[in-house]
């Protein structure tokens, strides 16, 4: 049913299978991320009147997911007015959501120890500034 949706708004999806796979991990781990892309990008990829060429959209998530795996974006490309879906990114971290259960640090996923560590980190840092500016006011 999305495909036979997808191709009467001229879009195709690349590679649809490891697509679908970070698409299932995204909503089992960032639900409003997903529905974002769902319900705002997705229907109005025809519509932005974008020339051939190739585009991102990024796509809001959490703060340290965003700081620690980098931005949550879709790359497309337009060719001949047909939208081509290309892949989510970051791959690694959307793949892992999709294939197994993931560690949660206060709500974000992470998949190894140094991602952990650099968890802890932000955390810290953002608690340091709050203060800071606590102080000031």
């Amino acid at each position: 049913m999305i495909n036979e949706q997808l191709l009467r708004k001229n879009i195709v999806i690349l590679n649809e299978i490891t697509y679908k796979k970070k698409l299932r991990g995204l909503k089992k781990y960032f639900m409003k991320s997903y529905k974002y892309l769902t319900f705002k990008i997705m229907p109005n990829l025809t519509e932005l009147g974008k020339k051939d060429g190739i585009y991102s959209v990024d796509i809001p998530t959490d703060y340290y997911f965003e700081k620690c795996y980098g931005k949550l974006q879709l790359l497309f490309s337009v060719k001949n007015d047909v939208v081509i879906i290309e892949d989510l990114v970051p791959h690694d971290i959307l793949l892992q959501c999709h294939m197994k259960l993931l560690p949660l640090y206060h709500g974000t996923p992470y998949y190894q120890e140094k991602d952990l560590f650099k968890l802890k980190v932000l955390e810290k840092a953002n608690e340091r500034d709050i203060r800071k500016i606590e102080e000031i006011y």
